[in-house]
């Protein structure tokens, strides 16, 4: 249960990036970039604070990265 409400959260917060990503468009590739990191680790945080193995969640957070990475440059 705390996975699945660990994986909600964190899909939460990647549309919150694609949200300030919308609203900073005029922004450099080095911005955000930085704030990719950023929601990253605390996306991190998230998963350590619900999922007690911090090898769990960093994989978790790695896996969901990737996906809205890739799915950023497959959709654009």
């Amino acid at each position: 249960m705390n996975v699945l409400m660990c994986i909600i959260i964190q899909i939460l917060v990647w549309c919150g990036y694609s949200l300030v990503l919308y609203l900073s468009h005029h922004d450099h590739s080095f911005y955000e970039t930085v704030l990719l990191v950023m929601f990253s680790y605390f996306n991190f945080l998230i998963a350590v604070r619900f999922i007690s193995n911090k090898t769990t969640g960093i994989n978790l957070t790695i896996f969901f990265t990737v996906i809205y990475v890739g799915g950023r440059i497959v959709f654009l």
